[in-house]
């Protein structure tokens, strides 16, 4: 490390020291949600019942949880929004994975909304700025059509008491071997053809996957402004440590050689991975993205009720060095598609936690 380097960190560390009020906070606030079931204000009105189904939207995965959502209830609907201030221009320059992380959010609050015993509708606005998607909501006496998923959005709540669910969870089959993860399941789950997933253990492609995501690690980690972007991020405590963890995690990111470590960690990830998935849809266009986020959450949660580990992998994507080349990975499979999503399939993983959340009123206006 040069001698200039070494000095920016150690004022930035004393500056730390000195002003912990401004340097060590993060900005933002940010909680850990214990949502119960019994919570739910069955007598309340309808404004009340919707916001509480928002609980569960805001549970969803986001790109460096940015969540970069907002929600508007008015006359029966809620209106699904982009927070455009927390879309990273320098990692999603094209807004792909804030669309996927929005329609992931709107993925679960369909998914509550059909648990607490609702028809939806939805209505995709592409048209209209920061305006993603209308769900109208209609009461309804059904039980759910699979109960296994909204058990899954509260699963990584290790503390929550009240899981109606919690023995379906604890009966769920979990799979040894590769031959075990019934794959068919998982493709069949997208009834979209405009939509879909592809699943495959071919090692050629592996390979190819694996050598165009180390080449986007080192773009993106020897690119300043993304490195900056992420480093503000981490501050924030979006990632989960915060205060002094969450600056020294900033520092490594903007001030130190990232790319040797994030080789390391993706080279074992997608080494050790039993299937990679790809996630493509007809148009490139935002509603396709969002309804890719939409389909990408569906697989999450149905492989966390099946002990599956699932590990979102879009470097190559992000990167534009290397993000014309990943429909190429999928031959005749990808033609006239584009990959909107790529994740790592295998089985049981190590025990995921909760990421912290915006707190609900900071996202519904």
């Amino acid at each position: 490390m040069s001698a200039a380097k070494v000095l920016l960190i150690s004022l930035f560390l004393i500056a730390g020291m000195l002003l912990p009020g401004i340097v060590w906070q993060p900005k933002g606030s940010f909680e850990v949600w214990n949502i119960m079931e019994n919570d739910f204000p069955r007598n309340g009105s309808s404004e009340e019942k919707m916001t509480f189904l928002l609980n569960y939207a805001i549970l969803a995965p986001s790109i460096y949880n940015t969540q970069p959502w907002r929600f508007n209830i008015s006359d029966g609907s809620i209106m699904v929004m982009a927070d455009e201030s927390r879309w990273l221009e320098a990692a999603d320059g094209n807004k792909r994975e804030m669309h996927i992380s929005i329609g992931s959010a709107l993925e679960n609050l369909i998914i509550a909304a059909d648990h607490f015993g609702y028809n939806h509708t939805v209505s995709y606005v592409p048209g209209e700025e920061s305006i993603i998607a209308r769900v109208s909501l209609q009461p309804n006496s059904q039980a759910s059509m699979d109960p296994r998923l909204f058990s899954a959005i509260t699963s990584l709540e290790k503390s929550s008491p009240s899981k109606t669910n919690e023995g379906l969870m604890e009966q769920d089959y979990v799979p040894q071997t590769a031959n075990q993860i019934d794959l068919g399941n998982i493709e069949a789950i997208s009834t979209d053809q405009d939509i879909r997933v592809f699943l495959t253990d071919d090692p050629d492609i592996k390979s190819r996957f694996l050598n165009l995501t180390l080449n986007a690690d080192h773009v993106l980690y020897s690119d300043i402004e993304f490195k900056s972007e992420l480093g503000h991020w981490l501050s924030r405590g979006a990632m989960g440590p915060t205060g002094v963890q969450a600056k020294i995690d900033q520092i490594k990111v903007v001030f130190l050689d990232s790319v040797p470590g994030q080789i390391e960690k993706d080279s074992e990830i997608i080494n050790s991975s039993l299937y990679l998935g790809f996630i493509t849809s007809q148009k490139n266009d935002a509603e396709s993205q969002v309804r890719a986020g939409q389909l990408f959450e569906r697989i999450r949660l149905m492989s966390s009720s099946a002990k599956l580990s699932l590990q979102p992998m879009n470097q190559a994507l992000q990167a534009v060095e290397t993000e014309s080349e990943v429909n190429g990975l999928l031959g005749e499979k990808s033609d006239g598609y584009f990959v909107q999503q790529i994740f790592c399939l295998d089985v049981v993983g190590p025990a995921n936690e909760l990421t912290p959340r915006r707190p609900l009123e900071e996202v519904l206006i």
